[in-house]
């Protein structure tokens, strides 16, 4: 599904336990074992059709960022459960954007909003959604089926129907993890680089805390380099792999 040259793509919500078990099982395996995501799945959802739903969108995150997936395996040795909660909520997030970037337009949205004030109401989402992706029902069921996501994360609270307020700030301590955040902005946002100075009030930042984070150390996703201003800036590396995923070279 898209509207105005962008893509929605998803119909149908993803709890967030059976995401994270999807993403370990991989991490673990190597291997997407779709017949026990369905299982799973079917303990969360009413329906086979949604299930089968559910399941499509899962696998399309493991598969559309496996390269990525496959580089944190190596990080943590095959144990998505050695990483703190938030690091591992802050991977899910990522993921989940890079495989539908109405994700990262929402978050957005409520970051640029709760800026201003600090409660939001869907609406006002739904609008900024609607300038994006056309006021239909495919944006409509994008935002009803992604927002529980970030309420499971902790990210967003719901003090009633329709109306929300700033939740968590994910403390990051996973260096790894940090580059994945930046790499994820970075992409979703177009741009090809970011300036250190602006990892403090780009609105996707607005989420994590990135302050004990090494920029020197990165060298998976995102290359530092020197700028004449500021602290330097990060930028994606122009190596690419098969699916248009690219790393620095070492």
């Amino acid at each position: 599904m898209s509207s105005k040259g962008k893509y929605i793509g998803i119909s149908n919500r993803i709890p967030l336990v059976v995401l994270e078990y999807a993403v370990s099982d991989y991490i673990s395996t190597g291997q997407v074992n779709a017949p026990a995501y369905f299982k799973y799945i079917q303990e969360f959802t009413k329906g086979e059709n949604r299930a089968k739903k559910t399941l499509s969108h899962l696998v399309a995150i493991i598969n559309k960022n496996s390269n990525l997936i496959n580089q944190l395996a190596k990080q943590i040795k095959g144990n998505f459960l050695s990483l703190s909660e938030n690091d591992r909520r802050a991977v899910l997030i990522s993921l989940y954007a890079l495989t539908f970037p109405i994700a990262y337009d929402i978050l957005l949205a409520f970051s640029v909003s709760f800026k201003v004030q600090e409660v939001i109401s869907k609406r006002v989402v739904l609008e900024k959604m609607g300038a994006l992706f056309g006021s239909n029902r495919s944006m409509h069921i994008g935002v009803d089926e992604t927002i529980p996501l970030f309420l499971n994360c902790g990210i967003i609270t719901r003090q009633k129907i329709g109306i929300y307020t700033k939740g968590l700030t994910l403390k990051i301590t996973n260096n790894f993890v940090s580059e994945l955040i930046i790499y994820s902005n970075i992409k979703l946002s177009g741009s090809k680089s970011i300036l250190v100075d602006e990892l403090n009030f780009k609105p996707w930042y607005f989420y994590f805390d990135l302050s004990d984070i090494s920029l020197e150390s990165f060298n998976v996703f995102l290359c530092k380099k020197d700028s004449s201003i500021g602290k330097g800036y990060l930028m994606i590396s122009e190596r690419p792999l098969a699916n248009g995923t690219t790393f620095c070279v070492k």
